[in-house]
């Protein structure tokens, strides 16, 4: 079998078939060469997209398990074969998983990084691809910054244009009105042969214009602004007011219950668009958009994508189990050496990622950070404060007057003599009390602020008010599994400028909801509370599946005694223990 692929195999690839012999020569070095033994996995349903197969020789088989549990055979892949575009081009998650069904099966690879490399050294070849036609809409998607592994864009979209000609209604009438009102000045103006009409006219002329242009940029500009977004794992409504305010609300997919839509008018039917509002479970918050363009796209890609949710989720529970149950066994009536699972036999080695950096503070700056920072990271815990305008707001006032104490006092003295009187020594004694009561205030209201803290830990959130001396306290909390959804708003121009809002968090049943106010970066924390509450999800799956084979071992182990006790079985012979090693042999090691 040949290690390396040649030119011609990937002539004959669709997906690389326009692309020139110098391409092609230089993308066979990034293939690698990998020989799988039967039963092995090449990946998994619902895995993020990794690579791109070319299988040469061998039988794959394709399986998939749908969202009751139920598990088909839906395809064979025999060689010649080639798969995985999707994977390699958007690195969206599989729909299926495909083993080896064959004695063996050997393949080349070509990881996604290594596709990228390949990009980075020649760019020209992404608009030569022959693409097929779902692949392309998905790259057409745009791609956003919050957007997680494996997670991809499925709509993207406006409201419709018609909305855009309802919001110009207002600003066009004032620009009609100006124009008209212009006019009938300028027609005075003609017949009065008036200096003063002729000013007022060039000014009413200049206020319509600049009305005109203006008004209708801005109302394109804010309509172009608002979006709904769905993605293969939550539906996002976005909306910003340029430069005044910005909020994003958002709901898992999983938590959609219901797609609700209404077209009313001729316009909606003859140009096909309709309000949806998308109603999450519980109702905490329904998505409302207006105006929304192939109304019946969002309602499919929402439960089709509702549907592969559900399906991995089968599809991780059955695979759990099955692991669960297959190691506990093997750990009870197995010895190791007997089941010793196969390896996939590699011909070169894939190198290990490299390590994130971490970030490292100076005794200073941890305790400059506890003291002042809006955002404290610990391990598995992150504590918000609320942003330094805030703090300002609170103790600007005090700490003002304390500072101006504090320099007026001496310089008031100095400048009246340097004695020591009665009267002096009052003065003193006034502004020492002055100095330490505004002081105290400020501490006092710097104290209340450092105190008032958002806490994210790794199995729920805690919204903490406390006041100086503990005199006041309030602390609210919930588990991540109560969460529904997280949306962030930011209200104002200076929220938008220094990037702080309100992170506002619903919890199931109706039992309320929890803000964050005046939290720095509240789009990095919504996310971040999202990819906890998703990873306690998991914890809490295998959890659930551990119990389920405990429950099953049980069962198994005891009919396996039986079975024993009757000797309609045997045990696994006991693996026998090493060698103890001589003395001459531990001196001859210990002298090496």
């Amino acid at each position: 079998m040949q290690s390396t692929i040649s030119v011609e195999q990937l002539r004959q690839i669709r997906l690389f078939e326009t692309l020139d012999e110098s391409e092609l020569r230089a993308l066979a070095r990034h293939f690698h060469h990998a020989r799988y033994r039967v039963t092995e996995m090449l990946f998994e349903q619902g895995d993020v997209g990794k690579a791109f197969y070319i299988l040469v020789t061998g039988i794959l088989r394709v399986r998939r398990i749908d969202a009751r549990g139920n598990e088909h055979v839906i395809d064979y892949y025999r060689a010649p074969h080639a798969f995985g575009e999707t994977s390699l081009l958007t690195g969206a998650p599989h729909d299926a998983t495909v083993d080896v069904f064959s004695e063996f099966a050997e393949l080349f690879v070509l990881t996604r990084d290594e596709w990228l490399t390949f990009l980075a050294q020649y760019p020209a070849v992404q608009g030569k691809l022959n693409v097929r036609p779902d692949v392309r809409t998905k790259l057409a998607m745009p791609r956003f910054p919050w957007l997680g592994e494996g997670e991809y864009v499925i709509v993207y979209t406006r409201r419709h244009w018609f909305a855009l000609l309802l919001m110009l209604r207002f600003p066009l009438l004032v620009a009609v009105g100006l124009i008209l009102i212009a006019g009938l000045v300028s027609l005075f103006s003609i017949l009065s042969n008036t200096t003063a009409l002729v000013w007022l006219d060039t000014l009413l002329w200049g206020i319509a214009i600049v009305w005109l242009v203006g008004a209708v940029i801005w109302t394109v500009v804010d309509w172009s602004n608002d979006y709904l977004i769905i993605t293969n794992r939550r539906v996002v409504h976005y909306e910003r007011v340029w430069g005044l305010r910005e909020e994003r609300t958002e709901a898992p997919i999983e938590q959609v219950s219901n797609v609700n839509e209404s077209s009313l008018g001729l316009a909606a039917r003859l140009l096909n668009f309709a309000d949806v509002r998308i109603e999450t479970a519980g109702h905490q918050v329904d998505i409302f958009f207006p105006y929304v363009p192939r109304r019946l796209q969002v309602r499919q890609n929402i439960f089709s994508e509702l549907e592969h949710v559900r399906e991995r989720a089968e599809r991780a529970k059955r695979e759990q189990l099955r692991q669960q149950i297959r190691d506990r066994l093997i750990e009870y009536i197995a010895p190791p050496k007997v089941v010793a699972a196969p390896t996939t036999m590699m011909t070169t080695n894939v190198p290990a990622p490299v390590p994130m950096r971490q970030r490292r503070q100076s005794g200073l700056g941890k305790r400059l950070n506890s003291w002042f920072g809006m955002q404290i990271e610990e391990k598995g815990k992150i504590t918000w404060r609320k942003h330094w305008l805030d703090l300002l707001r609170r103790t600007g006032k005090w700490l003002g007057i304390t500072l101006a104490i504090a320099f007026a006092g001496p310089l008031l003295f100095f400048a009246t003599g340097v004695s020591f009187d009665l009267p002096r020594l009052a003065f003193i004694a006034l502004w020492v009390f002055a100095l330490a009561g505004f002081g105290f205030a400020t501490w006092w209201h710097y104290e209340d602020w450092r105190n008032d803290i958002y806490q994210l830990t790794d199995e729920n959130v805690l919204d903490i008010e406390r006041a100086p001396f503990r005199l006041k306290e309030r602390s609210v909390a919930t588990t991540l599994d109560r969460i529904q959804n997280v949306s962030y708003n930011k209200p104002t121009f200076w929220n938008n400028f220094f990037n702080y809002g309100d992170v506002i968090i619903e919890t199931a049943g109706g039992e309320g909801r929890l803000v964050f106010k005046n939290v720095s970066n509240p789009a990095w924390a919504t996310q971040e509370i999202f990819r906890r509450r998703e990873a306690q999800r998991d914890r809490r799956q295998k959890e659930q599946v551990q119990r389920r084979v405990d429950d099953f071992l049980d069962w198994v182990l005891v009919y396996h005694q039986i079975l024993q006790q009757q000797g309609d079985v045997h045990a696994f012979p006991a693996q026998p223990s090493p060698p103890t090693p001589t003395s001459s042999e531990t001196s001859a090691t210990s002298s090496a």
